[in-house]
């Protein structure tokens, strides 16, 4: 058994929470090892997991980290084959590498012993080695713990009546690059949102026939509002965040503003989707019910499945799947029947926890809903943190401010409140995530509210918040560049404090 110091803290999952937290909590001195259960890292974009044709609903300035670019001629909407080497790039030029342990799952984690003082609780891992012949057990001890391994960790696959009849195939998006598709081969694509459209697009491209099913689209922005006004400038700002329904934390003030601007704010939405339906060229089909900002937690970026079906590339099937029904058909909710080669469930994903130990899983969720202050921290659970579980519009740069925050909190320098007001600003957090994000109850999501987020996290931190003139702070595109120096701004706020 190795020998355990005051420092070791394990990060579970390589992806980029996992990356960008590991390589803080190492600059501020922690002894790291992250657990990375595929082959390579990279979570999402790892080449295990990205379907065809995936590529960043953001510009790469803002899926980044604040203190490392994309090389030159990256594209600006990085497909998932650059964002794999800028992440690559990225554990090699800070010293990761070393300190990555792939095709190890940890299987659960457990505090140590029967330490009742919270502060002083320890961690077992046990481990499966997945790099033999056969799997082998092991265990890792650590002081602190950080579950990085995402909100999309579990593949959610729908069980229709009648699958074990289906003589065609059917999978999850995730697995599409796994699939093999032929020209002519029939491939209907079950679900509404981005992945949805690019997994019918990627089979569509490949010759194949294919039918989007689908009972409510979601709102897909254009890449540009006009010529050359890229989507950041227009909707990843300070400004936009206030024309969107108030944030959990608004004052009376904010509030009474908005409530007298709610007509002008409502037109504004109404004109907006209308603009974008105009500029996406969105075919009556594939319209949300409701205008923007409803739906906003469903949100994606591009128009090429809109080319594709006006194209008469893909055909749209608003309605739901019941049944397999035997041989090469199922049945859709309206009763209509289709033939398909290959089924393509873009379902989504759950959340999956059970790595925790039962212990554990009571203390950070309640009631389906993630008991985390900040998105972070898990008040009765003081060196445990979760990071990449504010899950935004710019993740990158989420997930690296979380980090900061927790390191912070990890090396005695961060003031929290006690139990009961963390207890009780999370459920503040709730009530809000549920009415402003519905098909997000679980509570791990802040979507576009990505300067009030950042703004909680570093007042918490005791660092500037606003960090540009008025103009800019306000209308300019909120790029993470702008966090670069937190590090040392945190440095030397704590020589200030010594």
């Amino acid at each position: 058994m190795t020998h355990v110091t005051g420092n070791r803290v394990a990060v579970i999952g390589g992806g980029v929470a996992g990356l960008v937290s590991a390589k803080v909590l190492m600059q501020d001195g922690f002894d790291v090892t992250m657990f990375e259960k595929a082959p390579t890292p990279g979570g999402v974009w790892s080449e295990s997991r990205a379907y065809p044709g995936l590529r960043t609903n953001n510009p790469r300035e803002t899926y980044a980290f604040s203190d490392f670019a994309y090389p030159e001629g990256t594209a600006e909407f990085p497909t998932a084959a650059e964002v794999r080497r800028y992440l690559d790039a990225y554990a090699r030029h800070f010293g990761l590498t070393p300190h990555i342990r792939c095709m190890t799952e940890v299987t659960l984690v457990e505090t140590l012993g029967g330490r009742a003082d919270r502060e002083q609780r320890r961690y077992r891992l046990t481990l499966r080695r997945h790099n033999g012949q056969q799997p082998a057990e092991d265990t890792y001890h650590a002081d602190r713990v950080v579950v990085c391994n995402g909100v999309f960790n579990r593949p959610f696959v729908p069980a229709p009546a009648g699958r074990e009849a289906f003589s065609g195939q059917y999978l999850h998006s995730s697995q599409l690059a796994q699939a093999s598709i032929s020209p002519g081969n029939r491939v209907v694509v079950v679900g509404g949102g981005k992945s949805a459209l690019d997994c019918a697009l990627a089979a569509s491209d490949q010759g194949a026939l294919c039918t989007l099913v689908c009972r409510r689209p979601h709102w897909m922005l254009p890449r540009y509002f006009g010529a050359r006004l890229r989507v950041d400038k227009v909707l990843f700002t300070r400004f936009s965040e206030l024309l969107l329904p108030a944030y959990y934390r608004a004052g009376r003030v904010e509030r009474a503003l908005r409530w007298t601007a709610s007509p002008l704010l409502k037109l504004l939405w109404k004109l907006q989707s209308r603009k974008t339906i105009k500029l996406a060229g969105i075919p009556p089909a594939m319209v949300p019910e409701a205008p923007l900002p409803s739906g906003i937690e469903n949100i994606g970026i591009g128009e090429a499945f809109y080319q594709a079906m006006k194209a008469g590339r893909i055909t749209v099937r608003r309605s739901g799947m019941a049944a397999f029904t035997g041989g090469t058909r199922i049945l859709l909710d309206n009763g209509d029947h289709l033939d398909a080669d290959l089924v393509v469930f873009a379902t989504g994903w759950r959340q999956d926890t059970s790595l925790l130990s039962t212990q554990l899983r009571r203390r950070i969720q309640r009631n389906g809903s993630f008991q985390l202050y900040r998105h972070i921290l898990p008040p009765e659970e003081p060196n445990l943190g979760f990071v990449g579980y504010a899950s935004s519009s710019a993740c990158p740069m989420t997930s690296e401010l979380a980090a900061h925050w927790l390191s912070q909190h990890f090396r005695g320098e961060l003031t929290l409140p006690d139990v009961p007001t963390m207890k009780e600003e999370i459920e503040r957090v709730r009530r809000w995530s549920g009415s402003v994000f519905p098909a997000r109850k679980e509570g791990y999501f802040i979507g576009a509210y990505i300067a009030h987020y950042a703004d909680e996290l570093l007042g918490d931190m005791g660092l500037r918040q606003k960090r540009a003139p008025l103009l800019r702070e306000y209308f300019a595109p909120f790029w993470p560049h702008r966090y670069q120096n937190l590090a040392r701004e945190r440095q030397q706020a704590r020589g200030k404090r010594h």
